[in-house]
């Protein structure tokens, strides 16, 4: 069998073909006395299915009255609070699209997304106004009366105080739904890190989120799903989407936490999280022996920490294959302990198929490595706003082709071998490299600069800068940092800079980024930028 076999439960099966509203009217009517979503942090309110639709119904009224009409771009930038979700569905309702931002965004970001999106609205939290106020005015891309504010106005800006208010539209009356919106409506314009410099938009569907949503749920079988991801990305969003399908639920988190992990689990008798072997340096506790955790998916655990998760907390871990572009592109069924074992990313999903391609992008023969191209029901239609990039990456017969190096056995199992996609993840943020350069190079004194990945091993990964200065220039790794701070989120921000004469280069005119990752990640002239302050990296040699 070279697919992974997947069965799917009555309800299941009848939630595909549907739109995500349809298939919320369903869930409502089946599961509507069930929990859909509840906060584990800060308090924020618990909903069963029925309520949440209710207060979808509400809110899409509230939007159609302000004027969001189908086809429209509705930015949206939150923090993981209920409003995302429900902002999510009633947009989805009306046939308009959402328009995810991250709440850390600077303004250069934020106009940047919002004017490639061609959004016209915007759902922003309170604290988050600030971000578009320069000098007393108002520079975001969207017309003031088509922003609308969530939380507390005590925290808006000066002078802003007047912006349109969540809860007046959440409060509307219903208004009948005139028809749902076709299955292959965009539904999200979802903004991922580019290799080639700015982020690019991943056209999504209702088609998308509800393929996500029902084959996940057949995979884990879950009823208490731990969102501890930005809902802003796709994982939360994805975790939902299971739920609806499970007739489950998801315990929402402020965000990742390392220390509090392990409680969460315990204490809310999750049934499904995202974990990784970090979970094996929590202390032996009773806490093993109470914990609900039965299957989890986890990402490049190599096979030995895996075994030991697995035989410490007596679950089944499984890796997979994902993006936001392809959505579910592979996974290890859980009876395969043996590809497990081998360090597989598994079999296509039922609705996928593979294959890999060489530099010529001929299809290679099996057990020799190329990029790896994956096509089926339910991917994302293309990027935004770039034909010249989707001409590029899409080959005939709707293969996509990943930028990741894989390994194909003849039994259709997969193996990850590297990316050509030039990425850094950092604490579970994607990072593009040429993001990052692209910033520091338009400092006066920068005249090259190569941005790498370097391990960390809370964060996974961390960002390095290799700059080369121009000539009779004198400036300091703080300032390259300082520098980087004008125009990246935080977590973008290189944590280590080192100064070079040169950066070395390939035939084809490139960095030579693969030779700079092969080298060690520190040395003498690395500088650890902490802060106001820097020092060299311990250790350095």
């Amino acid at each position: 069998m070279t697919t992974a076999k997947i069965e799917l439960n009555e309800f299941q099966a009848s939630l595909r073909g549907l739109s995500m509203p349809a298939a919320l009217d369903r869930a409502a009517a089946i599961h509507g006395s069930r929990l859909a979503i509840t906060h584990i942090e800060g308090g924020g309110p618990s909903v069963t299915w029925a309520e949440f639709r209710d207060q979808v119904s509400r809110l899409r009224s509230g939007l159609q009255q302000l004027g969001v009409r189908a086809g429209d771009k509705v930015g949206v930038q939150l923090r993981n609070q209920l409003e995302f979700p429900l902002t999510w569905f009633a947009v989805a309702e009306i046939g308009a699209a959402v328009v995810p931002l991250n709440p850390k965004y600077t303004a250069r970001e934020c106009a940047f997304v919002l004017e490639d999106s061609g959004a016209s609205w915007l759902v922003v939290a309170s604290d988050i106004v600030q971000t578009y106020v320069d000098d007393g005015q108002l520079t975001a891309p969207v017309e003031r009366e088509r922003i609308v504010v969530v939380g507390d106005r005590s925290s808006i800006a000066p002078g802003f105080e007047d912006l349109r208010a969540f809860g007046e539209l959440a409060s509307a009356e219903v208004t009948p739904l005139a028809d749902y919106p076709d299955q292959d409506t965009v539904v999200n314009i979802q903004f991922t890190s580019g290799t080639t410099g700015l982020p690019k938009g991943c056209l999504l569907t209702h088609r998308y989120w509800i393929e996500l949503g029902v084959w996940g749920s057949g995979l884990y079988h879950s009823e208490r799903i731990l969102a501890d991801h930005p809902f802003y990305y796709m994982q939360n969003q994805g975790y939902l989407m299971n739920a609806l399908a499970g007739g489950g639920a998801i315990y929402v988190t402020a965000g990742m936490s390392r220390r509090k992990f392990m409680d969460w689990l315990v204490d809310h008798e999750i049934d499904m999280a995202w974990i990784d072997e970090g979970l094996l340096d929590e202390p032996v506790s009773d806490k093993d022996r109470r914990l609900k955790l039965r299957r989890a998916p986890v990402a490049a655990v190599p096979p030995e920490e895996l075994a030991k998760l697995e035989e410490r907390f007596g679950l089944l871990a499984r890796d997979f294959y994902a993006s936001t572009e392809v959505g579910c592109g592979t996974v290890v069924p859980w009876d395969r302990a043996d590809l497990a074992a081998k360090g597989s990313m598994g079999l296509c999903f039922p609705t996928r198929e593979s294959k890999i391609v060489d530099e010529n992008l001929e299809e290679v023969p099996p057990g020799r490595s190329g990029e790896l191209c994956i096509r089926g029901e339910g991917m994302m239609l293309g990027y935004h706003n770039r034909p010249e990039v989707n001409a590029e990456l899409f080959l005939p017969g709707g293969w996509f082709r990943t930028g990741d190096v894989v390994r194909k056995g003849a039994d259709g199992a997969h193996y990850y071998e590297g990316r050509l996609k030039d990425m850094i993840s950092r604490s579970g943020e994607n990072i593009a490299s040429a993001e990052v350069e692209y910033q520091l190079l338009t400092m006066p004194e920068i005249d090259d600069v190569g941005v790498i990945p370097v391990p960390d091993p809370d964060r996974g990964e961390e960002v390095k800068a290799i700059v080369v200065l121009k000539a009779g220039a004198d400036v300091t790794h703080v300032a390259v940092v300082d520098w980087a701070r004008r125009g990246l989120a935080q977590f973008k921000i290189p944590r280590y800079v080192e100064f070079r004469s040169e950066l070395p280069y390939t035939a084809s005119g490139k960095v030579h980024k693969a030779g700079l990752k092969q080298e060690a990640p520190f040395n003498a002239a690395t500088v650890d930028v902490t802060g106001s302050g820097s020092r060299t990296v311990q250790g350095a040699s």
